[in-house]
């Protein structure tokens, strides 16, 4: 297994073991239910998995944007990349533009000094 594949994986079971907010939200009107019943609460009421159900739903709806988001930092990143590639063959064309030119400049130059004399 890779590295950062097993830590992702320690996160999320660590994550899995602590209540999200809609989890608690839950729980707390499972408990409210129970005292209004008359019924002791045992920790593990309907609406409590429900909220955990849609603490589970944000966090991977969360994910996927942080991925859909890393995904675009990767794409963008690549087209620097290309970027600086397609620039540097530019500027290497450049120069051999400016190096043929000159020659022909100093061609002439020539024949312009041969011409004076």
């Amino acid at each position: 297994m890779r590295p950062h594949i097993f830590v992702a994986s320690a996160a999320l079971l660590l994550l899995g073991a602590c209540d999200g907010p809609q989890q608690k939200a839950g729980a707390e009107k499972d408990k409210a239910e129970a005292a209004a019943a008359g019924q002791p609460y045992t920790g593990d009421g309907p609406n409590e998995r429900i909220g955990a159900a849609r603490d589970r739903a944000n966090k991977a709806a969360r994910d996927a944007r942080d991925a859909t988001a890393a995904a675009l930092d990767r794409e963008g990143d690549n087209i620097k990349r290309q970027a600086d590639i397609e620039a540097e063959r530019l500027e290497q064309q450049a120069k051999a533009v400016r190096k043929a030119a000159d020659a022909r400049a100093d061609g002439l130059a020539s024949q312009a000094d041969a011409q004076r004399r």
